[in-house]
């Protein structure tokens, strides 16, 4: 498959990435270094950012995402709405945001930390003119999956030096990212850099332990350490055993959901999967995502609620969504 290169004058979405984005370093504009579309150099400090495959690279090959890109790179269809046949990631995402496909079409929208890219489907399908960027290896994933939009732009870069211009998009979407990062007060507050004001925006995060407690927060002192794929190995085998008893134990009225979370894999009752191979698949990617990361650090909504104030976000909200807070509102 050949990507867009999107540092020509007449890629993609009409863009060059020499326009759309600057140096991390010093936020100088960027220029197609050598005239093929392989890499961006910026005149200001020197410093040339390869670009592979149509996607310019701002960080090192390996960080503390590892896991996350073996993950999303092995499971690169499993979430996604247009494999599984179910509006379940299209779902999610319009409850939890509370926009429609009217509100973002034409919009400019940054979404934060993309994964396999299972949202980025979604947010292309509106229209939206969507830029994803993953710290990890993810990218490529989703750019197998979703290269064909013309109304999308990939990044390998991480938040923390992200090479967008600040105050330049109409929506802000990150979930499934903050708590896996090795700050994630300066991971929220950076985020917001990147919005316009006035913009609306959407972000999740794991609810802290005390609200949301689960057994494998005894496991992952010891699982995080594992290599990716020796961990994903051992999911794979503990998956078919234990799967079918935390099913039936969440089909218990009532009780179900609270004795199901005493076993260490993820179930997909609520998500109604039918396929034997499609909820084992969604099983593996999902315990190995609570097992594997380096960092998890689950938040107090009156954290989230602290930080939003000083950032002086306007008709934010913060609520549950089962493991979850999702915070929405407006810069």
């Amino acid at each position: 498959m050949t990507l867009p290169k999107y540092v020509s004058d007449n890629a993609g979405a009409g863009v060059s990435w020499g326009h759309a984005l600057r140096c991390p370093r010093c936020r100088g504009r960027l220029r197609d270094s050598d005239g093929d579309g392989d890499g961006l150099r910026c005149d200001a400090c020197a410093v040339t950012y390869p670009v592979e495959n149509g996607i310019p690279r701002f960080v090192p090959q390996d960080t503390y995402a590892e896991g996350f890109g073996f993950q999303w790179n092995r499971h690169r269809l499993t979430q996604l709405d247009s494999h599984s046949g179910l509006p379940i990631t299209r779902d999610r995402l319009l409850r939890a945001s509370g926009w429609s496909p009217e509100d973002l079409h034409g919009r400019t929208l940054l979404e934060c930390g993309s994964g396999a890219g299972r949202f980025t489907e979604v947010l292309c399908e509106t229209g939206a003119q969507v830029t994803s960027f993953d710290i990890s290896s993810a990218v490529r994933a989703n750019a197998a999956s979703n290269g064909r939009f013309p109304n999308l732009r990939l990044v390998q870069a991480s938040v923390y030096e992200a090479p967008f211009p600040e105050e330049s998009f109409d929506y802000l979407l990150c979930f499934g990212v903050i708590q896996h990062t090795p700050d994630v007060e300066r991971t929220f507050k950076t985020l917001f850099r990147y919005l316009r004001p006035g913009g609306r925006f959407c972000v999740d995060v794991y609810a802290a332990m005390v609200a949301y407690p689960h057994p494998r927060r005894l496991l992952r002192p010891v699982t995080r350490r594992i290599p990716p794929a020796r961990l994903y190995s051992l999911v794979e085998r503990a998956v078919p055993r234990l799967l079918p008893l935390s099913m039936a134990l969440g089909a218990v009225p009532k009780a179900g959901p609270y004795l199901a979370r005493a076993v260490p894999v993820a179930g997909h009752r609520h998500l109604g999967l039918t396929d034997p191979e499609m909820i084992r698949n969604w099983s593996v990617l999902d315990t190995f995502d609570w097992l594997a990361p380096r960092y998890e650090r689950p938040q107090p909504r009156r954290r989230l609620a602290r930080w939003a104030r000083e950032l002086g976000l306007r008709e934010f909200s913060i609520r549950r969504d089962r493991g979850l807070y999702v915070i929405g509102g407006v810069k």
